[in-house]
């Protein structure tokens, strides 16, 4: 093993190889910045660029595209509040806030912190851990999937501080909008009133570009088009050494959890976000909403970052993609002849140990790539609010449309960034919409999956240990709000 990790090593850092790692890179930074341009698309679209290029090379492209593009979403987050990808809406939730506040370059350094750290834990359990790992996601079926979701759609209370039945409404209606589409059992179109544009269900993207962005429009027209954004002038985008310090133990936790869910099937970047932030926003009690809170951006950026190598594990040891990026993964190296299992690492094993030593210089790489970036794309904000609000919109079209080139997909994203202001302006929060959405399909589809492998007894489900593990995590997540409040009373009285 040792001696394959010292291949890789010398090939990582041949120049071609170095100099397509960083194209990538560079890439998918650009990919994820622009809404509705997600990692999955950023890698599709590489892939036939990979065709001309060696195994290693191509692999190392597709790597870079990949941490670049779950990143890049983070950019367009902190600065305009609109999430490039679905797993950077909790970093636009307290992102723009430092923004507002004229601390845009802390925002951006601290994401750009927090997605290389994410990204080099993931790397490092990958390269040392890869096949333990694996076994894991062996035990993981529909059951324990079933209980990912509940256990996602627990944090909707606590992500609603001080607005739970508003949050409970929210989350409770987007869930049901989640039903729109086949039905998974019986394959039979619901709640689509005969259009065929709504059969694969409503879209996420242009969901959460119109509820994100939208919003931001509308007030820029309120506040005024002829003065600058709040705190227009960036400065120099470096993370401090405080911020690091006080966020550490935050970046630990959620890197570990990111790895974790990063190794489940079907569960992703976005779910890992969300489940990071709701840990990290319930460290402290914040009163004032309109405070960023650092340690619920940082562990937003480190969960979702961390996914990256976690999502590779099962498949390049079972042959089994943990996410859709790896589902794309796996076609790229059918193409170049490598069979992903339990031999890959033994009859391609340059290869392998190529890719996954360049997937930690990738990402030790992102945060200085990530730093120059930042200090160019920061110029945005001092652009003159009209420019900046048609700029928002013709982004907002672009992305929504980009994602299925469909017109309907537009006219949902308009529809939703209405419904997003009027939300807004009425105290509703807008974080349960994308859980609620992410997580209904997958729990309605697991539902029917585990209940058909028990024989409709949802009892013998929970014979299975791992399902109780995370059974046990639903009940902590339900119980922890009460019993810091008991706590924090009884501080109080003493």
């Amino acid at each position: 093993m040792f001696e394959l990790i010292l291949t890789g090593i010398h090939n990582v850092f041949t120049l071609p190889n170095l100099g397509i790692s960083l194209g990538g890179l560079l890439v998918g930074m650009v990919f994820g910045a622009l809404p509705g341009f997600s990692a999955v698309m950023a890698v599709s679209v590489m892939i036939p660029f990979s065709y001309y290029l060696r195994p290693e090379g191509a692999l190392l492209m597709l790597s870079g595209v990949y941490c670049g593009a779950i990143y890049g979403g983070s950019i367009s987050a902190v600065l305009i509040g609109i999430p490039g990808t679905p797993a950077s809406a909790p970093t636009a939730m307290e992102g723009i806030k430092f923004t507002r506040r004229g601390e845009g370059a802390r925002g951006l350094a601290m994401a750009t912190w927090a997605s290389a750290f994410g990204g080099v834990a993931s790397s490092v359990a990958l390269l040392l851990g890869a096949p333990l790992l694996a076994i894991v996601a062996l035990k993981v079926g529909p059951p324990e999937q079933m209980m990912i979701a509940i256990f996602g759609l627990t944090i909707v209370c606590t992500l609603s501080k001080g607005n739970v039945v508003k949050g409970l409404m929210v989350g409770f209606f987007f869930l049901t909008m989640s039903c729109v589409g086949l039905d998974p059992r019986f394959a039979s179109a619901r709640f689509t009133f005969g259009m065929y544009q709504l059969t694969s269900g409503l879209p996420l993207v242009p969901i959460l570009i119109g509820l994100f962005s939208f919003p931001e429009v509308f007030g820029m027209l309120k506040d005024g088009l002829d003065s600058q954004f709040q705190g227009g002038k960036v400065g120099r985008v470096w993370p401090r050494f405080d911020d690091i310090r006080s966020t550490l133990w935050t970046s630990i936790k959620s890197a570990l959890l990111g790895i974790g869910i990063g190794i489940v099937p079907a569960a992703g970047p976005d779910i890992a976000s969300f489940v990071s932030y709701n840990s990290a926003k319930n460290k402290e009690n914040h009163e004032n909403e309109e405070m960023p809170n650092l340690d619920g951006l940082v562990a937003a950026e480190t969960a979702n970052n961390g996914v990256t190598g976690g999502s590779l594990i099962p498949l390049l040891t079972l042959g089994i993609p943990g996410s859709s990026v790896a589902a794309l993964y796996l076609g790229a190296m059918y193409i170049h002849g490598l069979i992903p299992g339990p031999t890959l690492f033994t009859k391609y094993g340059p290869e392998v140990y190529t890719l996954l030593v360049g997937f930690l210089v990738i990402n030790f790489a992102l945060i200085f790539v990530g730093m120059f970036v930042c200090n160019f794309s920061s110029k945005i904000l001092q652009i003159r609010r009209g420019v900046l609000a048609t700029l928002i919109a013709v982004l907002a079209v672009m992305g929504a449309y980009a994602v299925r080139s469909n017109l309907m997909d537009i006219a949902i994203m308009f529809a939703a960034g209405i419904l997003g202001y009027i939300m807004k302006s009425n105290n509703f929060p807008l974080s349960p919409v994308a859980l609620s959405m992410l997580l209904g399909a997958m729990l309605e589809k697991t539902i029917y999956q585990s209940l058909s492998m028990t024989g409709y007894s949802i009892l013998l489900i929970f014979q299975r240990p791992l399902t109780v593990v995370f059974a046990l995590f639903v009940v902590a997540s339900l119980a922890y709000p009460q019993i810091a409040k008991l706590i924090s009373e009884r501080r109080a009285r003493k």
